[in-house]
């Protein structure tokens, strides 16, 4: 018979401390810090879209990464335009942030099309007129 592994039971603080600090990881740079901040107080700016998540999934920890992913995605898109942080949160709604996964794929479809088109072109597939 197969036994499972044999844990220290934590009953103090101080064992959670040596657990959770031994950690190592990757921490995200300047920009990707900034931008998941910027997620992160996109989606506190509409909490009716926080509940209808949370009702959706069930649990607040998986429900608000979801929203923040969302959110993140629709932050990233308007900072490669150019826009500002304090112009992104006054414009940004709440129908953006939970389109922002649907809309990549319509964009990916028509990239994928022009693509096709390119090297059709390249090949000589295409009449030319002239």
């Amino acid at each position: 018979m197969t036994r499972a592994l044999e844990r220290p039971t934590t009953t103090n603080n101080d064992d959670h401390e040596e657990i959770w600090g031994s950690l190592e990881g990757e921490s995200p740079d300047g920009a990707t810090r900034q931008a998941l901040n910027l997620a992160h107080r996109a989606a506190d700016k509409f909490p009716e879209l926080a509940e209808r998540y949370r009702s959706f999934a069930g649990s607040a920890a998986i429900v608000s990464g979801v929203l923040v992913a969302l959110a993140g995605v629709a932050v990233a898109r308007r900072v490669r335009r150019g826009q500002n942080p304090d112009e992104i949160l006054d414009q940004i709604t709440s129908e953006e942030i939970e389109q922002a996964a649907t809309v990549t794929s319509r964009h990916n479809r028509i990239w994928r099309m022009v693509v096709r088109i390119a090297r059709r072109r390249s090949n000589g597939e295409l009449d030319t007129e002239a």
